[in-house]
């Protein structure tokens, strides 16, 4: 009787074994650690959105702050593990959060998916090398739009925030002496977003020497950048 108990513990040792054999850890691209997606990983950022219109005289200036929470997993239409993201808004320190909108974002073999105002971004593309390229907006219909990796592995700073090692995702980079379009997002290693910056401006002033900055006619200027993790 003894004799068959302790093969009985021998085989259940041997068919755990096997079975602890059997579980894969779940493999992410090379890459994935600068989009993590987590409960975790939440996020405060400044917002300065500037509008522009010299002819009408607008100068408008708004600052707010945005509350960025990856709330809960859940399955989506393509059967991937996706997250859900809520994103809380409030004008100062002294006022409560309320809720804006809700993206969400998931990370496949290929791509960093971020769905925003319901349409679907390829916000990083794996595995990650220095000016790789591809279309920002393939998954969804909106015209084509390059994303490029323009650096790898760079220090950034934000004030007194110093990130040792980032990505930075080019959208569009024009210039001209009537115009200017600068869009692209720093993403920090096991961070995710940590800065982005949109600027479209047009001046009807054509000055040589002169910066179009400072001779803008009309233009909108958006940045978004970190100042706080939960």
């Amino acid at each position: 009787m003894k004799k068959q108990f302790v093969i009985l513990l021998a085989l259940i040792f041997v068919l755990l074994s096997c079975n602890k054999e059997n579980i894969k850890p779940r493999k992410f691209p090379l890459g994935s650690e600068y989009f993590p997606l987590n409960t975790s990983n939440n996020i405060i950022y400044k917002i300065t959105e500037i509008n522009i219109d010299k002819p009408s005289n607008v100068y408008d200036t708004s600052i707010y702050y945005l509350n960025e929470i990856v709330e809960s997993p859940f399955i989506d239409n393509e059967n991937d593990t996706a997250w859900r993201i809520e994103r809380y808004i409030r004008k100062n320190n002294n006022s409560n959060w309320i809720i804006n909108t809700v993206w969400s974002a998931k990370i496949t073999k290929e791509y960093a998916v971020k769905v925003e105002e319901n349409q679907r971004k390829i916000k990083i593309r794996f595995p990650i090398k220095k000016d790789l390229s591809w279309n920002g907006n393939l998954l969804n219909d909106m015209e084509i739009q390059e994303y490029k990796i323009s650096r790898l592995d760079h220090k950034y700073d934000i004030g007194s925030f110093k990130f040792d090692s980032c990505l930075t995702v080019l959208h569009d980079s024009s210039l001209s002496l009537i115009h200017k379009n600068l869009n692209y997002e720093v993403y920090a290693k096991n961070i995710g977003l940590i800065y982005k910056e949109e600027i479209y401006i047009n001046s009807q002033e054509v000055t040589h020497n002169v910066p179009i900055e400072q001779r803008i006619t009309t233009g909108k200027i958006f940045i978004q950048e970190f100042i706080s993790k939960n």
